[in-house]
């Protein structure tokens, strides 16, 4: 079995398990019954994303360190979703003066500008300086559009608490944090870290 198809199996599982034994619950805990439609856009979106990237992804070799740090990047949005915290959730947890939400973002924009890297290895483009920056430019269009999701959410789901203009503006600048930082680590470790 390849270790893509192993990963996107586990992370397929594991999203329903949780969706079905703890999301859900917890969904109703936190934002009541009357949300429950906000629930269901997040679940098909990722469910539709596991998928996606899987039928697009399975036919190229991965790094496990790639896959590992990925798989951090989504146990850290569980972690932010399902632990509670002070009487709220792990997300709203600052550290450092940093709400938990924003590392969250960092880890996953730089998890994805390392996935990024390893598709332009796999497809023989230079990492030169332009490339460099196309790298960040396409992790923060991904991070966009999930701040997109957000503000549809934002929009349709009366008492939504994802993030106002403020929120998604910090996210969005955890994002660019997150993608620069990996550019020193790919210098430190080579064009073939990925």
């Amino acid at each position: 079995m390849r270790r893509i198809d192993l990963f996107a199996g586990v992370n397929l599982l594991l999203f329903i398990v949780l969706a079905v034994f703890r999301y859900y619950a917890r969904f109703i805990e936190y934002r009541g019954a009357e949300h429950l439609e906000e629930f269901f856009i997040y679940a098909v979106v990722i469910l539709a994303f596991i998928v996606a990237l899987w039928r697009i992804f399975r036919r190229h070799d991965f790094d496990t360190a790639l896959l590992v740090l990925v798989q951090i990047g989504i146990l850290m949005h569980f972690a932010g979703a399902f632990v509670p915290v002070d009487g709220g959730r792990l997300y709203d947890w600052h550290l450092l003066g940093v709400r938990y939400d924003k590392y969250v973002h960092f880890v996953n924009a730089f998890a994805a500008t390392f996935l990024i890297n390893r598709l332009f290895s796999i497809q023989g483009i230079a990492p030169t300086l332009a490339n460099t920056i196309f790298l960040v430019l396409i992790t923060l269009g991904l991070g966009a559009v999930v701040e997109i999701v957000e503000y549809v959410a934002l929009l349709t789901v009366p008492n939504s608490l994802v993030g106002n203009y403020d929120n998604n503006m910090v996210d969005l600048i955890a994002n660019l944090c997150g993608s620069l930082s990996f550019i020193p680590v790919r210098a430190r470790f080579g064009r073939g870290f990925g």
